[in-house]
């Protein structure tokens, strides 16, 4: 009857958590935007009628379907399956978004499954692909990139607008010149949100904490707005332009009693030599106190020999050869060199003559100038694979993309956050230091092989030469004997036979990035 009790009692608990817990895991699975959106995918069944492939044969990367890839059972996205490969693969908008009285947000959620080496994680915005969506590749011409990007010495959270002069008509990237660093290598979900606004202040959230705020106006490399005037390329510095502001001082000379070849230190000619230095004693002696073990057998085990021992007639001043000792020379002066002055024939830093911009334009709204947006690709090289994409939302109101993320990623990260381990977890944070490392590893190899395993090669052959040098100065430093069986030393009071020589002895002592696979044909995305 006991046993009964405690499983309706477990019954009962379990139906409790699970009421208490099902609704959340429900409303993240089933969680759509409850505002407008333009685009929303959260790759649930059927997803694959509404993305595109690349056609072109250097993306050979595979794109999975992947589920259960978060803690929230039942939950599915998009992966890059396959490592060191180029994915593509694209979805395409109902109508294009244009930029005009409204704010644009661009929300993901992205997992790196495998860690990071060297791996972009980022989404592009594309005009329209001539073709199609099948046709498009990295040349294709986007409005905006933005997400995280992670390979050698890049480690950000790109955006970038491609914007068009108006005057050259030529296109042109402007990259944000603050952006934060990526979130990503502790292989959790992370939440990726960039708002545009029409103000033309721009927004960067990492996990829905506000990191970077711009103007499309002033924050981005180059401006939107060209300068006015511009270098003359066919301008060149004259012959005899001087543009060295200091020289030696000709009328310098060095005086006549510079000696430049007294070296910096001498003997110190007043040192004397103690009275009780030991000139004829060596350094080491045979331990005086030693006895020749009772079991020892010289016919078997040779000769025996007693341990060496610092000389204790040493102590006291020294012993071998005396040398003086060295000062530093009252008279070096070092190389002399004349003294600098100002040039008089200086004319100060060159710069070539400003022309007028033929290209300049002025543009005080660059927001609503924008070119319209048809579609949204991923075009990625992924080294380590493993790489997952979810819940890709494009809409115009920030609290819709706000309030989404709470029911999906926010619900995901309390459950990842729940299986960390303990801060005090010392195994934990060295599994995750060899980690961080090891995808360093793999990401310079990668990126320079050649390079990569001759820097193994010489770490390998240090290790090898301090190791030999330890062994060599551990065994002339041991004072042990030197026979085959264990000595016996009597002990003293005085230490004298233990005392370092060290005191005693007188001198002693551091992508191509490409992108993928196979999907499937299109569907139609919702709009507001």
């Amino acid at each position: 009857r006991n046993w009964a009790a405690l499983l309706l009692f477990a019954a009962l608990l379990g139906g409790a958590v699970a009421t208490d817990i099902m609704p959340e895991v429900a409303a993240a699975l089933d969680a759509s935007p409850e505002g407008p959106f333009v685009f929303f995918e959260g790759f649930r069944l059927g997803w694959e009628k509404s993305w595109t492939n690349s056609s072109d044969s250097k993306y050979d990367g595979e794109w999975h379907y992947s589920q259960d890839y978060s803690e929230v059972k039942g939950d599915a996205g998009l992966k890059m399956a396959s490592a060191g490969k180029l994915h593509a693969i694209a979805s395409k908008f109902v109508g294009d978004l244009t930029f005009k009285d409204k704010p644009v947000v661009i929300q993901y959620e992205v997992k790196a499954t495998n860690g990071l080496a060297c791996d972009g994680m980022y989404l592009k915005l594309l005009q329209d692909v001539k073709g199609g969506l099948e046709k498009f590749n990295n040349e294709a011409r986007y409005t905006i990139m933005f997400g995280p990007d992670k390979c050698a010495g890049t480690d950000k959270v790109h955006f970038i607008v491609q914007y068009q002069n108006p005057v050259s008509k030529e296109w042109e990237e402007k990259h944000a010149k603050e952006v934060p660093f990526v979130a990503g290598s502790d292989r959790q979900t992370h939440l990726y949100t960039l708002i545009l606004r029409p103000d033309n202040s721009y927004e960067i959230k990492v996990d829905g904490e506000s990191k970077t705020k711009g103007s499309l106006l002033e924050s981005l490399e180059p401006a939107i707005n060209p300068p006015k005037e511009i270098d003359d390329p066919k301008d060149s510095k004259p012959s005899d332009w001087v543009d060295e502001a200091m020289i030696d001082d000709p009328d310098a000379k060095k005086p006549d009693d510079w000696d430049e070849d007294a070296p910096e230190m001498i003997e110190d000619m007043d040192a004397v030599k103690p009275a009780a230095w030991e000139d004829d004693e060596p350094h080491e002696v045979p331990d005086p106190k030693a006895k020749k073990p009772s079991d020892w057998d010289d016919e078997e085990d040779g000769d025996w020999e007693a341990p060496i021992v610092p000389n204790p007639k040493c102590k006291a001043a020294g012993c071998g050869e005396w040398k003086r000792p060295m000062k530093r020379n009252p008279d070096y002066k070092g190389k002399w060199f004349p003294a600098r002055i100002s040039n008089p024939k200086y004319k100060g830093e060159w710069k070539p003559r400003q022309i007028p911009n033929k290209n300049h334009f002025e543009e005080s709204d660059p927001f609503t100038k924008l070119a319209p947006i048809s579609a949204v690709a991923i075009e990625l090289l992924s080294i380590s694979g493993g790489i997952v994409f979810d819940n890709i939302l494009i809409a115009h109101s920030e609290e819709t993309a706000s309030e989404f993320a709470d029911k999906t990623w926010g619900y995901r990260r309390k459950l990842e956050k729940a299986k960390l381990p303990s801060g005090g977890d010392v195994t934990s944070k060295v599994t995750s230091f060899v980690a961080s490392y090891s995808e360093m590893a793999v990401s310079l190899f990668h990126q320079h092989p050649a390079a990569f395993l001759a820097g193994v090669g010489l770490a390998v052959a240090f290790l090898v030469f301090l190791i030999f040098v330890c062994c060599r100065s551990g065994s002339s430093r041991t004072p042990v004997s030197i026979s085959k069986k264990h000595d016996i030393t009597e002990e003293d009071d005085d230490d004298e036979s233990i005392s370092s020589s060290d005191d005693e002895n007188d001198g002693a002592a551091a992508a191509t990035r490409k992108p993928a696979a196979k999907a499937a044909p299109k569907r139609s995305s919702r709009k507001d």
